[in-house]
């Protein structure tokens, strides 16, 4: 025997002619902080605790559940804002290198409209090296992203090449009559970033490795012989061919 049909439910039944529908229940708040506040607030906990881990005792030896330890969560909220372990990694890196990036365009700008190339290259080279004295952030950022995966290889040299171009761009604003083949500027930016990456690198796997003030001077002499050296170039007459 058929059952009945149940009647509609009370929320079901359709709204009368001229009734506005209620808005829909707002995300539920604790502390006076809401559901988004608070994820932010989990993600920023993983991130610092990452940060920890892979700048201290390193990302290979790092599992998901020493970081939620060290964040104090759960791992239901590690894989609410992180798939898999990489995934973290690579957000470490990118924020503590958004933070350069956005302190160092300023710097390199302001040197632009002072005319003053020299005094912005050193005050770049002083937030590079004020960054690495974090020892956690130069072992991530310079070390511990090498040789993970395909995908993070890639994600590191988007990088290199990211600040590679922001220093050529640098260059060419400073020094509008310099007309390099694109090879040889991304080639001539690889080496800039790579006078600074090895210099930091070397500092990493020292016992004793030189204070901050010799190694932004090393640098600093390698970056104004570039800089003579283009002078010279784009000053020096063209050859006329007979």
């Amino acid at each position: 025997m058929p059952r009945p049909a149940r009647a509609p439910a009370p929320d079901s039944v359709p709204a009368p002619p001229g009734a506005t529908e209620s808005a829909p229940p707002q995300a539920r708040t604790y502390g006076g902080i809401d559901l988004n506040a608070r994820k932010a607030q989990r993600r920023e906990a993983f991130l610092q605790a990452g940060l920890n881990l892979f700048g201290t005792q390193g990302y290979r030896q790092a599992t998901v559940r020493q970081v939620c330890r060290e964040a104090r969560l759960t791992d239901r909220y590690f894989y609410e804002s992180f798939e898999t372990l990489e995934d973290l990694l690579l957000a470490v890196y990118h924020r503590e290198f958004d933070r350069l990036q956005h302190a160092l365009v300023p710097t390199l700008m302001s040197s632009l409209q002072a005319r003053q190339p020299i005094d912005g290259i050193r005050h770049g080279l002083e937030l590079v090296f004020d960054m690495v004295e974090d020892q956690r952030v130069a072992r991530v950022c310079w070390l511990e992203v090498l040789g993970v995966s395909a995908r993070v290889d890639a994600e590191y040299s988007h990088r290199v090449e990211q600040f590679a171009g922001l220093l050529l761009m640098a260059t060419r604003l400073h020094l509008p009559q310099w007309t390099p083949q694109p090879q040889q500027a991304r080639l001539l930016g690889q080496a800039m970033i790579g006078v600074v990456v090895q210099i930091v690198t070397q500092a990493l796997l020292q016992a004793a490795p030189p204070c901050k003030a010799d190694r932004i001077e090393a640098a600093l002499m390698v970056f104004e012989g570039l800089w003579m050296r283009l002078q010279t170039e784009v000053s020096a007459p063209v050859a006329i061919k007979a």
